[in-house]
């Protein structure tokens, strides 16, 4: 996926010419990594300071948190249950009960999921190594893996790799630009609300993007309850922010950083997001939505052949 990200620099870079020669693509390739980890390492120094403050002072205030939405529960249990019959608000007392639990529970297991992540030093390490060379042998290994295949069925299967090639750049791409912005956004517009965390809570905005349509959801839950232990008013803010946000993401931003590559229903994605989670949980979420369109593009290419007529152009 790095390497997807940085291929389009990689291939400008590689076209430009130095004393009126090509670039080697070694050198291509290492210039982009140069630029890359300069300008990480620049976010990192100017963002790492206020964000291990706000994590720190989230950890501190962590049992806090729980205690007030405990206490918010409980004022909503008590407030329906005074003008309930008796069953009902028994059924309504279990029901908030399994909530409150239900909620601790999801905040604890995202804290144990970021320590697990966190613990994957040495592949985090690996990935950016691993993505060097395969951007410089790039050329040699596509030459390679074409001499394997025999000629009579060379041309659809060069030309199915090529739509999936395109299909997943485009969304691997489109996906880290939605998460930068996202990122962005929500620390800007949660700062200019007067959120505490504001950074930190930008920061799981972004990751949380990594998923198509749910993944903003699930971000910006978590975000509005921490906001509303801070401001009942400042909640509601940030809920009309972020639904604003999602219906400009939708309308304004997917369809240009994506594209047409996907060209897929909601719903189809909804679907192929729950297959993909089944079979290879959250990495199979994150590569469901472009499999089920190289999918599609695959059945458009195989079917017309099958019944006899020339296949149409899935590009």
């Amino acid at each position: 996926m790095l390497a997807y990200a940085l291929l389009p620099l990689v291939e400008y870079v590689a076209r430009l010419r130095v004393a009126g020669r090509v670039l080697p693509r070694i050198g291509a390739t290492t210039l982009v990594f140069f630029i890359v980890i300069v300008a990480v390492m620049s976010a990192w120094h100017f963002a790492a300071a206020p964000m291990g403050d706000q994590a720190h002072r989230f950890g501190v205030n962590m049992g806090r948190y729980l205690d007030e939405l405990s206490a918010f529960i409980s004022r909503g249990r008590a407030s329906l249950e005074a003008g309930l019959p008796p069953a009902i608000g028994q059924a309504v007392d279990v029901a908030m009960t399994q909530s409150g639990t239900f909620l601790v529970s999801a905040v604890l297991h995202v804290v144990r999921t970021t320590a697990e992540w966190l613990s994957h030093f040495v592949e985090v390490v690996l990935i950016p190594i691993l993505a060097f060379y395969f951007l410089v042998d790039l050329p040699v290994l596509k030459q390679e893996l074409v001499g394997f295949l025999p000629t009579v069925v060379r041309p659809p299967i060069l030309r199915a790799a090529a739509r999936l090639d395109r299909i997943f750049a485009a969304y691997v791409r489109g996906q880290l630009i939605l998460m930068a912005i996202s990122g962005v956004v929500v620390w800007a517009g949660l700062t200019l609300l007067g959120v505490r965390l504001a950074l930190l809570l930008g920061i799981v905005a972004g990751l949380t993007r990594v998923v198509p349509i749910i993944g903003p959801v699930l971000g910006a839950i978590p975000i509005v309850g921490i906001v509303f232990l801070q401001s009942a008013e400042g909640a509601v803010a940030a809920l009309l922010f972020f639904v604003v946000l999602q219906i400009i993401e939708s309308k304004v931003i997917l369809p240009q950083v994506v594209g047409y590559h996907l060209q897929l229903h909601a719903a189809t994605i909804l679907i192929a997001l729950l297959v993909g989670y089944t079979l290879f949980g959250l990495i199979g979420m994150f590569l469901a939505p472009p499999a089920a369109a190289f999918v599609r593009d695959l059945v458009d290419l195989i079917a017309p052949r099958v019944v006899g007529a020339e296949p149409l152009d899935p590009t």
